[in-house]
């Protein structure tokens, strides 16, 4: 009788064994989906009751950020009061404006005290500012439009846009500061208006532009020593722009809007694309409950990061079909409701940070007002 129970003993001690083990592995991967299921957007106090326009983290306390009041009871043209606003370990100081009646259109920075502000001033002259901590220095590139920048440190910004030529080409431009100068690159076919919305910055070896120039998408890589146009290809529409830019794990994804121009039923389509710079795959979000009305389903990626090794979406929809947010599962885009309070709140600007965390900014419905707002979501266990 031993000799038959030897094995019988063997095999249950087998089968539980494999039992307790699977049982550990579904506990761990409950506990791990729970943990992620537990991370919630958390938001930022803001320091006044027009919002947040504008929040650019540095890290998980500080960000320099934006307060913005429509002044004027039209828009012919429409009038905004800006206000500059510094976070320091949580709490809120007021930043004085940069001089000469400069906008603050677009701001980065890598601390309180190295912050830079660009836009139009008011006479329509671009300027470009830098704020040290205790005064703001004039580092106007001029006739330079800055759409979007991007401070890795202090010694290395890059900043991209248009550059209006004498002559009035306007082609697409990216300068870059080594810490004590600017040096200008202009890119695109030289009869395009082109504009170059977004960077992403990789290494100093490794640097993506994406915009649009007549009509087409346009996109540009700089590989450390000289810039090269990259070839996208054409989407359903004729009309399309690129707004977003992030790479994850070599692969680049481009986010933007796709409309064909010619049709009255060309609803604006929110795309992506991804591929390694030469092979391309084009996905669209879908519109959630869409009507099949142009005007109401209308919608466009703004802004593109990767959290917890995912591929996020910031997006811009009309009114209260807007979900804010898509997340690409693998295989299709999911999408969520936008961080702010409001039904209809949109994502302007999506900023991962070095510990981890994703931070996003827009405005709630409805837009004219400005009430904007910046949340954060932190990264799984």
């Amino acid at each position: 009788m031993r000799i038959e129970q030897r094995p019988t003993n063997r095999l249950r001690a087998a089968l539980y064994g494999a039992a307790a083990l699977l049982l550990a592995l579904l506990a761990g991967l409950t506990a791990a989906a729970q943990g992620h299921a537990a991370a919630q957007w958390q938001a930022v106090p803001p320091p006044a009751p027009a919002g947040l326009s504008a929040y650019v983290p540095f890290d998980a306390t500080s960000a320099v950020a934006r307060s913005t009041v429509q002044t004027s009871t039209t828009c012919l043209p429409c009038e905004y009061e800006h206000t500059l606003w510094t976070r320091q370990a949580g709490a809120w100081r007021s930043l004085p404006l940069p001089p000469a009646g400069a906008s603050t259109d677009v701001l980065t920075g890598t601390a309180p005290n190295d912050v830079w502000a660009f836009g139009r001033g008011e006479r329509g002259d671009f300027g470009q500012y830098h704020w040290d901590g205790s005064r703001w220095t004039d580092r106007t590139l001029p006739d330079f439009e800055v759409l979007a920048a991007r401070a890795v440190s202090r010694t290395d910004v890059w900043a991209v846009g248009n550059y209006r030529e004498s002559g009035g080409d306007v082609p697409g431009a990216v300068a870059h500061w080594n810490g004590s100068a600017w040096t200008l690159t202009k890119l695109g076919a030289p009869d395009a208006w082109t504009n170059i919305k977004a960077v992403h910055v990789v290494s100093a070896h490794d640097v993506w532009v994406v915009g649009s120039g007549g009509g087409r998408l346009y996109a540009a890589h700089y590989d450390g020593a000289s810039w090269q146009e990259v070839a996208l290809p054409r989407l359903s529409g004729l009309s399309a722009t690129a707004n977003a830019v992030t790479v994850r794990d070599g692969e680049v994804w481009i986010g933007g809007t796709d409309r064909n121009i010619y049709t009255d039923s060309g609803t604006p389509r929110a795309f992506v694309l991804r591929g390694n710079g030469t092979d391309w795959q084009t996905t669209y979000v879908p519109v959630p409950a869409p009507t099949g009305d142009a005007s109401e389903d209308r919608m466009s990626v703004q802004a593109l990061a990767v959290h917890d090794g995912t591929v996020w979406a910031g997006l811009y929809a009309d009114r209260t079909k807007d979900r804010g947010l898509a997340r690409w599962n693998g295989s299709a885009w999911e999408t969520a409701a936008a961080p702010g309070a409001t039904p209809g709140s949109e994502v302007t600007a999506l900023y991962p940070t070095a510990d981890g965390t994703l931070w996003a900014n827009g405005l709630h419905y409805p837009h004219a007002y400005l009430k904007g707002y910046a949340a954060s979501l932190a990264p799984s266990a």
